[in-house]
């Protein structure tokens, strides 16, 4: 054999062997074969799909090929079920899992402290497909914690932090702990360029800022490339303002009630009280917001022409809406669970007939024009702004199919819109190439049966099964 001959025989063994190691060797990480997936963007199901995913990120979606089995680490038969992205909860309130009866959390910030409220940050969530959370508003005394939960993990949520509630001051009022005071406009710019340094990119504004501060902080978080989110309230300032200073994202759709009545109308409903609610004003009972923002929206009806206004401002700005209907819906009997009141202030079980009756009639009308804000092409956004926020996302997604909304358009509300909403479309909220790889499988199919929402389901997060065990 001559030197030539040596050395192709050489060359083919060594290509040979590399080729082999190769081919030992799973090229993903987990691959999930022969799933029903959901198409968020067009509602439509795509069959017999295969999702390869590696490093925590989705490589490939093709059509199941039944003859070749895929090289991965780990296969997942999914045997003709639903996949689905992963759900984000916009609104979450680190206070209402840790905190007390005033919302202080008395959390010890130490790294193996931190670590296990992750844990029960995470099983709040996890079982029910919440894969991301973006806080709204928490305890800046808890700071350490919030930073560190916004290193990704796969036994968790990814997690987004916004810092405390900004509000103006109030002489007499002392903040509450999850809330800091801002002098003024350049006080508040300063806050949001702190929250900045730390690495926050998202904002919310609280509704007790006054327009000097609120304009201060919405203009810096602007500047910055920020993502901003405000919660605007009993006419500190009005929704109609707001968007005209160029806030986009809005929490809640009932302070839309209160942002639009005039003197006269507030006038009308309390004198009307004796009789549809069997009330004095202003003698309250501590349940009063669960009962006057569910009669000012009977007052306007299901056709006010400043609310048809309004929305189709919302539609010109192209502003969204995070409606967060499961907070009225689980004191009233209407939602698919109830946490347990906190205080009196949610306990509506001292009501009469005619309270909860009326009150329902209120909680129809608001829920009638979410389905008008999807009807015209707006945003919708799922928070929770509750405890036992996992089951509130299933509940709220089920509030909206019951308002009218088909059930793969509640799927896009749930994952793309969401992920848009908190700035990270292109990175969550549906089953693509390139996007995080958290998804869920379901037993059975919420497309044909709302319901099955509820039912058993198997959830990825950073393209790892997880199990729940610590």
């Amino acid at each position: 054999m001559n030197i030539r001959s040596v050395g192709v025989l050489c060359l083919c063994l060594t290509a040979t062997a590399t080729k082999s190691t190769q081919d030992s060797r799973p090229p993903v990480d987990l691959a999930i074969i022969r799933a029903s997936v959901l198409d968020v963007r067009t509602g439509s199901v795509l069959p017999d799909r295969a999702v390869l995913i590696h490093r925590g990120l989705i490589t490939a979606l093709n059509r199941d090929d039944p003859s070749t089995k895929p090289r991965a680490a780990r296969v997942v038969d999914a045997r003709g079920r639903l996949l689905t992205p992963g759900f984000i909860d916009v609104h979450l309130h680190t206070a209402l899992l840790f905190g007390d009866p005033t919302g202080a959390t008395h959390l010890v910030m130490e790294p193996d402290s931190i670590e296990a409220y992750r844990r029960v940050f995470a099983r709040a969530y996890m079982p029910y497909g919440v894969t991301v959370v973006r806080d709204a508003g928490s305890s800046e005394r808890d700071m350490p914690m919030l930073l560190k939960w916004m290193e990704r993990s796969p036994t968790a949520p990814d997690f987004y932090a916004v810092g405390a509630h900004l509000i103006s001051a109030q002489p007499g009022r002392s903040p509450l702990p999850w809330q800091v005071v801002v002098a003024d406009s350049t006080a508040a710019a300063a806050k949001v360029r702190e929250c900045y340094g730390l690495g926050i990119r998202n904002i919310k504004l609280y509704w007790r800022l006054r327009e000097p501060e609120f304009k201060g902080a919405l203009f810096e978080a602007q500047k910055l490339g920020m993502n901003v989110t405000g919660h605007i309230d009993l006419q500190v300032m009005t929704i109609d303002r707001a968007l005209d200073l160029g806030l986009r994202n809005f929490e809640h759709i009932y302070p839309i009630a209160y942002s639009l009545m005039t003197p006269a109308g507030f006038d009308s409903v309390g004198a009307e009280m004796p009789r549809t609610l069997g009330i004095v004003p202003p003698r309250f009972p501590p349940t009063a917001l669960f009962m006057n923002a569910p009669e000012l929206w009977n007052y306007l009806g299901p056709t006010n022409p400043r609310v048809l206004a309004l929305i189709a401002k919302f539609k010109a700005d192209d502003a969204s809406l995070t409606p967060t209907l499961h907070v009225f819906a689980q004191r009233l009997g209407l939602a698919y669970f109830e946490s347990a009141p906190r205080d009196s202030t949610e306990d509506t079980s001292v009501w009469t007939a005619q309270q909860r009756a009326r009150a329902v009639e209120g909680y129809r009308v608001m829920a009638s024009y979410v389905k008008r804000m999807y009807s015209a092409g707006i945003r919708l956004n799922i928070g929770t702004d509750t405890p036992d926020p996992g089951k509130a996302v299933l509940s709220e997604m089920l509030l909206l199919h019951d308002a009218g909304i088909p059930m793969a358009d509640v799927f896009r509300i749930a994952t793309l819109d969401s992920a848009e909403d908190i700035g990270h479309g292109e990175e969550y909220g549906s089953i693509e190439v390139g996007k995080r790889a958290d998804l869920i499988l379901f037993d059975g199919n919420p497309l044909e049966n709302a319901h099955d929402l509820l039912g058993r389901k198997t959830v990825v997060k950073d393209g790892v099964l997880w199990s729940g065990v610590d």
